[in-house]
């Protein structure tokens, strides 16, 4: 089926990333037709690892990819805090005890997207339309109006902008929303593993902490090769574009990281391809949702990696917006309003207790061996860690009450 033929009552979402995607599976398993709009001319990812945490996992068991996930992803046997300098370690959790009930789903970004696309095209087999950049929309009583970069218009019954924190939609929404540059940075690469010894190669997710940076490393799959992310983020003031596709070099990234214990120069060192981007943060928003037209993930609430719940989010969004969707399914408006009520306080919360890590990530106590044990004994200790986390995780979007 080609654009003009989209059924005038069809959900029209812009954007095939993780959200969009896990949208649009969402409402074909439940039997609401929909078609995605994605300006891109093929489906992709840079390369970059990511963790679904127990809040994500229930979501894509309710879409029936857990086992798929499963086979592709990498157990974490532990996770671990540890020393900038020294690499003096201290275990957060391990898999032989209570607290790996939280234990992530670790797996490359662009697994994940072909598993969604995947489950997609067996549900409609032409539900994804490349070169299709919405630009602009308008609404009535009773459609909505999508506009594409093209010049194509495309009627349906309700619009999505899952399309990113660019997004065309929330700007057609609400206007443009300057961003604000945080003053830190973020690095990213993948390691193929023959290249690291050993002891690198351990089925661990590694956080290293230090004054004014910090590093989360761990193993992910590509078929049959196994792979180290790496992921930095650094305090400095002279970056200002922002973009998640920039190339670094790794003699720009060694020096971010001069200092630093020898393991974390191995990894950068042997990294197969690195990114950089500066890290910005908008406003919240207190009102997502007009009329037909709703966003979701990064487009209403994008947030800072601190916590790793960029993805996590957008498959909370997917997974609640589908529901009330089901429970409203000639009324949009409606079900555009529940599902923000249901969700714009758990996001705010999320977005900044994500920009309230950067000071416990990095922090001047963590510069002296003196006193970097006892902040990482306090800051880090399971009950402080539970405090941080366990409401997150606990999230189950697939059975929130929807009132």
């Amino acid at each position: 089926m080609s654009i003009d033929q989209v059924k005038k009552t069809s959900v029209l979402i812009a954007g095939a990333g993780i959200g969009g995607l896990a949208m649009a599976l969402s409402l074909l398993r439940r039997g609401i037709d929909c078609d995605v709009f994605e300006q891109a001319s093929e489906l992709r990812e840079v390369g970059a690892g990511l963790w679904v945490s127990m809040n994500g996992v229930r979501v894509l068991r309710d879409l029936g990819l857990a086992d798929q996930v499963e086979q592709n992803c990498i157990a974490a046997e532990r996770r671990s805090i540890r020393l900038w300098n020294t690499g003096e370690t201290w275990s957060l959790y391990d898999r032989s005890t209570d607290a790996a009930r939280n234990q992530p789903y670790l797996l490359l970004r662009a697994h994940l997207l072909k598993i969604l696309v995947d489950g997609v095209r067996r549900a409609k087999a032409d539900a994804i339309h490349l070169n299709a950049h919405v630009v602009g929309f308008s609404q009535s009583r009773d459609e909505i109006r999508v506009r594409l970069a093209d010049g194509r218009e495309i009627e349906g019954r309700a619009l999505i902008g899952a399309d990113g924190s660019h997004s065309k939609v929330r700007t057609g929404l609400i206007g443009q929303i300057e961003s604000q540059y945080t003053n830190a940075i973020a690095w990213r690469g993948l390691v193929p593993v023959d290249r690291l010894e050993p002891y690198q190669r351990e089925p661990v997710v590694s956080t290293w902490i230090g004054p004014t940076a910090h590093v989360t490393a761990y193993p992910v799959r590509w078929q049959d090769t196994e792979l180290m992310t790496f992921s930095g983020q650094v305090d400095r003031n002279d970056w200002l574009l922002e973009s998640w596709s920039e190339k670094g070099s790794v003699e720009e990234c060694l020096k971010d990281f001069m200092g630093w214990h020898p393991d974390i120069i191995a990894l950068v060192s042997n990294v197969e391809s690195l990114h950089k981007w500066g890290l910005f943060v908008r406003p919240t928003l207190a009102d997502w949702s007009q009329g037909r037209v709703t966003l979701l993930g990064d487009a209403c609430h994008s947030m800072l990696p601190y916590l790793g719940q960029g993805v996590n989010m957008a498959l909370e969004d997917a997974s609640v917006l589908a529901r009330c969707l089901e429970q409203h399914p000639d009324d949009p408006a409606r079900a555009f309003q529940t599902y923000q009520s249901l969700r714009l306080d758990r996001t705010t919360r999320v977005v900044n207790s994500a920009a309230g890590m950067l000071p416990i990530f990095h922090n001047s106590a963590l510069s002296r061996a003196e006193t970097a044990g006892d902040y990482i004994r306090t800051q880090w200790a399971p009950e402080a860690t539970a405090a941080r986390y366990d409401w997150i995780y606990q999230y189950d979007a697939t059975a929130v009450p929807l009132h």
